[in-house]
């Protein structure tokens, strides 16, 4: 597999659900994609497998990664409360093009309830077209000719044009994401999933599989799991008792 530094080495990619409220591994297992984009709707079909069909409006929450037209679609579609991070909204939590860019796509505001955009300099672009069946937006303002920073905005160009991509349940996603209650509660996934792995890692001290093949790594991967829910579970017992 072409791990992130561009390199080719034997390697799975390797895929949890966690319980938002006891820690409990609900799905888990190994792909040989280097990306994550086809590995979402694989995870729920395996959690409702092994507790049963999930309740309608369950919270999915899941990094950039997994934010494809397909995957929207499939939480639209079965009735799942789907936080699911793009791109943007990765780079402003993370304040990166704030300082370096200021007038990149990440320093402009949406208003959901107007469906335009707000410029740093406090312009409105309104929707001036979709195209491609619906899976390109375009938005931009004929004010920008007055604008004391309009080289530096839209460089050569006569005005800024702001350009969403995606079908109409990942744009959906990527309006709902920018409200300040939706980012609160996709904030919860570092502490949901990031975790187990460290304990897997650090705790487990599981740093490399033992098997090779798919299908046996996959085995050792469940075992995996299992060890890290009875941790789990003995430490609710000790708990409450």
């Amino acid at each position: 597999m072409l791990n992130k530094k561009s390199q080719w080495e034997f390697d799975y990619n390797l895929q949890i659900g966690v319980d938002d409220f006891k820690g409990i591994m609900l799905s888990i297992g190994i792909s040989n994609n280097p990306t994550d984009f086809n590995e979402l709707i694989p995870q729920i079909i395996q959690i409702e497998e092994n507790i049963g069909e999930l309740p309608k409006n369950t919270q999915i929450s899941a990094d950039n990664g997994y934010s494809t037209d397909e995957n929207m679609e499939y939480l639209e579609e079965h009735q799942l409360d789907g936080y699911i991070s793009s791109r943007k909204l990765s780079r402003k939590l993370k304040n990166i093009n704030k300082i370096e860019k200021p007038y990149s796509k990440d320093n402009f505001t949406f208003n959901v309830e107007k469906n335009t955009y707000i410029c740093p300099e406090g312009q409105i672009l309104d929707k001036k077209g979709q195209y491609e069946n619906g899976k390109k937006t375009v938005y931009w303002t004929n004010n920008c000719k007055y604008c004391l920073k309009k080289e530096k905005c839209a460089g050569k160009y006569r005005y800024k044009t702001i350009t969403d991509y995606g079908n109409p349940s990942k744009i959906k996603m990527q309006r709902k994401m920018e409200e300040k209650w939706a980012q609160k509660i996709y904030k919860k996934r570092s502490k949901t999933v990031e975790w187990p792995f460290g304990n897997i890692k650090r705790n487990l001290k599981l740093t490399e599989f033992n098997t090779t093949g798919i299908k046996r790594t996959q085995t050792e991967t469940k075992l995996i799991g299992i060890s890290h829910n009875l941790k789990r579970i003995y430490k609710e017992i000790n708990k409450n008792n």
